[in-house]
């Protein structure tokens, strides 16, 4: 039973994110003797449609 509340928690967690809107940005530099040899930068939105409307309606 704790398993299938564990679940529901996650779910709603989930939802609550998505509804609201999370972005996850990073970065990473691959170097050898103080030469960078690599970047690598990501930004991640994850949203649901229904709040992306919500907020360019607000902007407008």
């Amino acid at each position: 039973m704790a398993e299938r509340e564990e679940q529901l928690v996650l779910v709603e967690a989930l939802d609550h994110l998505l509804d609201r809107g999370v972005v996850i940005a990073g970065e990473a530099v691959i170097s050898i003797g103080n030469v960078d040899l690599l970047y690598l930068g990501l930004n991640i939105v994850l949203a649901n449609v229904d709040a992306i409307i919500r907020v360019n309606s607000k902007d407008k």
